[in-house]
């Protein structure tokens, strides 16, 4: 029996001995608080009902499949066995994402295809350069040179990496990885800055530019010119769907919105108690971000603004001058939308925003009691590893995560800077495999 089937084998054991039935019904705020020691019986509990299932299940199949039928037992080579699909999220592991060998430290976010075979990121190597790195299956390979800082923005099921850099002047520059060399996107003509966002399958590229204060959302088609999407105004682009569908935030109150591919747009419902959010992230009918909530409707004790990259200092403007209006301070929590019936769904107990959801709805909160995993049905699963673990990524499968570690502190960058000076990486990038 090989390692992978000892381990398998272990997992299945450790079911067994923790098996019992949840109940029926949920309560979804006193399981995403339970946090702690429970993190780990939960998720055992999860997949429990469902692995005595799959056993019964089997051993009836068993019955049927190794008899002929004239009711003689069929002989069943070694390790030729009939097993079902996993419970999502079952026998999860986590590990380091590896830096390519002598090259020096990992840094920035990091991006990944919906297979969740392609990763990306950003290295810093010895001399201060930054080069764009992407993971073939956990693998790392060096990508050839894309301007000064450059940085991944997202890779799609080929491989192929779009990503932003500047040029030794400081100009801004966009640039796509394809066939093994770096091309630069079309620069989008009476802009200062652009973004790309997405890269779909056939490899147009999707993102947003900006003057000033007023965005735009643009596609750079493979063969042709950037294309305006969006008219310019106080729009701005977040996440991109392999379908074209844009999120992102509109107007000055920054609220959810979203774009389809058609041309039409409507903007995302609110919860109550939410006077703001945004749209981080969009897969087939389903949105995650944030929503800013008045400290009294949100789970005590009321948290400060999440201090990531993923609400900007504007964001953080727009949270403090509507909070201003309103009489008090907004804080965050994470966010999904429906896209399909216009359901919102939000987490007051956290804080930091939701990135990382699947076309089947499933998406990953960080946050207090570490990170976790809620089906579209509301079932809270915990993830294995560091409690400041942070996806960001979901594949569709429910097979692979992405993500970094995020410090407990209010100052992310002070700490990213003390473990460059202590030999370690700016970021600690994470891959979960389920």
């Amino acid at each position: 029996m090989t390692e992978e089937y000892d381990e398998r084998a272990d997992d299945v054991r450790v079911l067994l001995e923790t098996a019992h039935v949840p109940p029926a019904h949920a309560d979804l705020a006193r399981a995403i608080a339970a946090g702690g020691a429970v993190r780990r019986r939960r998720r055992y509990a999860a997949v429990a009902a469902a692995t005595v299932c799959a056993l019964a299940g089997t051993a009836a199949v068993g019955q049927a499949l190794d008899r002929t039928p004239g009711g003689e037992r069929l002989e069943v080579p070694i390790g030729e066995t009939v097993t079902g699909t996993p419970a999502p999220f079952s026998a999860c592991t986590v590990r380091p994402l590896p830096p390519p060998a002598g090259k020096g430290v990992l840094t920035g976010q990091v991006v990944a295809d919906p297979t969740g075979r392609y990763a990306a990121a950003s290295l810093v190597q010895p001399d201060g350069t930054v080069r764009p790195v992407l993971w073939t299956d956990g693998e790392p390979a060096l990508l050839p040179a894309a301007g000064d800082g450059a940085q991944p923005r997202a890779v799609n099921s080929a491989g192929v990496v779009v990503g932003t850099s500047s040029t030794a002047g400081g100009t801004p520059l966009a640039w796509v990885y394809r066939d093994g060399r770096v091309t630069k996107l079309a620069p989008v003509d009476g802009y200062e800055w652009w973004v790309p966002l997405a890269v779909d399958e056939r490899g147009d590229v999707t993102g947003e530019a900006w003057r000033g204060l007023r965005f735009v959302v643009v596609t750079w088609p493979r063969a042709g010119s950037p294309v305006l999407l969006t008219r310019p105004g106080d729009v701005r682009g977040s996440g991109v769907g392999g379908d074209g569908t844009v999120v992102g935030t509109r107007g000055e109150g920054a609220d959810p919105y979203v774009w389809h591919a058609d041309g039409s747009g409507r903007a995302l419902r609110l919860p109550p108690g939410a006077a703001t959010g945004q749209a981080l992230a969009v897969r087939g009918d389903w949105a995650a971000g944030w929503v800013g909530l008045h400290p009294e409707a949100s789970a005590p004790p009321a948290r400060p603004v999440a201090p990531r990259a993923q609400v900007t200092e504007s964001d953080k403007r727009v949270l403090d001058m509507l909070g201003k209006a309103a009489g008090g301070k907004l804080v965050t929590a994470p966010a999904r939308w429906n896209l399909r019936t216009g359901q919102v769904t939000h987490w007051p107990e956290r804080a930091t925003p939701a990135t990382a959801v699947n076309a089947s709805g499933w998406v990953a909160l960080p946050g207090d009691g570490g990170p976790t995993v809620v089906s579209p049905g509301g079932e809270v699963t915990a993830l294995p590893g560091p409690a400041d673990g942070y996806p960001t990524t979901l594949s569709d499968d429910n097979r692979r995560l992405y993500g970094e570690r995020v410090p407990r502190s209010t100052d992310a960058d002070s700490a990213a800077k003390q473990r460059l000076m202590n030999g370690g990486p700016a970021t600690e990038l994470l891959m979960w495999h389920c």
